[in-house]
């Protein structure tokens, strides 16, 4: 054949002459260079001279495999080495990120051998002719070896050996060791991804407190980075746990949801999962993480590996919090809002309907609180206004649901409460108010406050209904002087009045 190609396990084992053990000691020495500071790509030349000068070729040279599909196949011309200046490539148009169609079975057949990682070795003057024979002749090729560089199993690029001045026939020995090299360019390849990737993960870690996390599918085994579970940062390993033992960093009241999204992920072939989480750390704390990530399918399709990034979202949640309070409550005196208290009291009507349980509402106003603003200033105001809640908190116990409807108007839900529980309660919040002024600065603002109080007996009703009953006897509470307390009469905010009733 004018091509030969094969696997490299099945080359001979026989050593022939001193060439072998020079080229041994060329990679030995490419090796080191590779895995010092010198790394990739500087080492990368640095081997190719070794190599080109110990097996005397014309040229020894890299291809990178850019791009490849069922037609075509990009690549570029990334190193290489000279035995003189009449054999230099690198840097021509022709070879600088080329495009070649693939439109031919023979030029098919020696890509599919290099992605299946096999060598190639060839004499010019034995090929049939035909467009391999005539890219030789033109580059003045008499002999040539391949080797593919694969790198995480897949075809990265290749290693080539161009003799423009023998017809040089490789040995076993030699394909064999110059494998070897290939392996170690592949390793400078992912070792130079690894640092890039580490850079960015660095970056990205100190831009957003990340770690991260995988899971092995093989071992049951998850592994994590240090951060995730100290608390405070230390030059320590990164972690090995049990599924179990990692289960154990997680709050208990996101295990079960974590399983369960993790499982959705695997079933529903989603591209990226996320969920959010509380973990522990070794000092007891916790805190929020957004754990990011997907699933690296093997050759047979299962799944071999679960894993991604852990984002810290703790000052995400706190900005969640605030919002979901504001939503739901005042955000001057940190009580129920009216749009919140509307939705309970909602709740509650309907609650009393299934359970046959009624409910008790008080609408408390400041009495003259316009002339305090007048008198002290709005800020003065907002002041009584929180002392108001704090002494009415106070003397509820938090037996009561206690919201502001706007303004100086202040309402209380008393769950289960009949007419007479409520105008003790009512009477009791009235008391409290006289008998607690407001310190503002070096003041003493005195405050009372009305009461109407209106009682919701089993019974269909809607919540203005309600509002109406309490607040027309909040009304003359207002018109009997104030500092008073004045009840509704029992089932008035009823949609239907209850017999004898108008």
């Amino acid at each position: 054949m004018p091509i030969s190609t094969g696997k490299f396990d099945a080359l001979g084992v026989s050593y022939e002459d001193g060439t072998n053990a020079k080229l041994l000691a060329a990679i030995a020495r490419g090796a080191e260079d590779l895995t010092s500071g010198r790394g990739w790509p500087d080492a990368v030349n640095g081997l190719l001279e070794a190599l080109g000068r110990v097996t005397g070729v014309s040229r020894v040279w890299i291809f990178q495999t850019i791009r490849l599909t069922d037609t075509h196949i990009t690549q570029n011309y990334t190193f290489e080495w000279a035995a003189a200046p009449r054999y230099r490539q690198i840097g021509m148009p022709m070879f600088s990120m080329f495009t070649k169609v693939i439109d031919s079975p023979e030029y098919r057949d020696l890509i599919e051998s290099r992605r299946r990682g096999e060598w190639q070795k060839t004499l010019t003057r034995l090929l049939d002719p035909g467009w391999f024979r005539d890219d030789q002749d033109v580059q003045k090729i008499k002999s040539m070896l391949t080797i593919p560089v694969m790198v995480e199993d897949e075809w990265w690029g290749t290693l080539g050996f161009d003799d423009c001045e023998r017809e040089y026939d490789w040995s076993d020995v030699e394909i064999a060791l110059l494998r070897v090299a290939g392996y170690l360019i592949s390793n400078a390849v992912l070792h130079d991804r690894l640092s890039a990737r580490r850079k960015q993960f660095d970056i990205l870690r100190r831009i957003t407190g990340s770690g991260v996390w995988a899971y092995d599918f093989r071992t049951g085994q998850v592994w994590c980075s240090a951060e995730l579970i100290h608390s405070v940062p230390m030059p320590t390993d990164n972690f090995s746990l049990s599924l179990r033992g990692a289960l154990q960093w997680v709050h208990p009241g996101d295990r079960r949801g974590l399983l369960a999204a993790a499982r959705d992920h695997l079933v529903s072939g989603r591209d990226v999962f996320r969920f959010d989480a509380r973990l522990f750390s070794d000092c007891g704390d916790i805190r929020w993480v957004e754990l990011i990530g997907n699933v690296r399918l093997g050759a047979s399709g299962n799944p071999e590996q679960f894993a991604g990034i852990a984002v810290d979202i703790r000052a995400r949640k706190r900005e969640e919090e605030r919002l979901r309070k504001e939503a739901v409550s005042d955000p001057l005196t940190g009580v129920m809002n009216r749009r919140m208290f509307l939705r309970t009291l909602r709740e509650h009507i309907d609650l009393g309907i299934d359970q046959e349980t009624g409910f008790a509402l008080l609408l408390l106003d400041i009495d003259w609180f316009k002339g305090v603003n007048d008198r002290y200033g709005h800020v003065a105001g907002d002041e009584v206004l929180r002392h108001f809640v704090r002494t009415c908190d106070a003397a509820l116990n938090h037996q009561g649901v206690l919201a502001r409807l706007g303004g100086d108007e202040f309402a209380v839900l008393l769950p289960g409460a009949g007419l007479e529980e409520a105008r003790s309660a009512g009477e009791l919040l009235r008391r409290a108010v006289l008998n607690s002024p407001c310190r503002f600065e070096d003041r003493r603002i005195l405050l009372t406050a009305s009461v109407g109080v209106t009682a919701h007996p089993p019974g269909v009703a809607t919540p203005a209904r309600i509002i109406e009953s309490a607040d027309l006897a909040l009304y003359e509470a207002k018109r009997a002087g104030r500092n008073c307390l004045m009840a509704a009469p029992e089932g008035a905010c009823l949609a239907t009045p209850p017999p004898g009733g108008e």
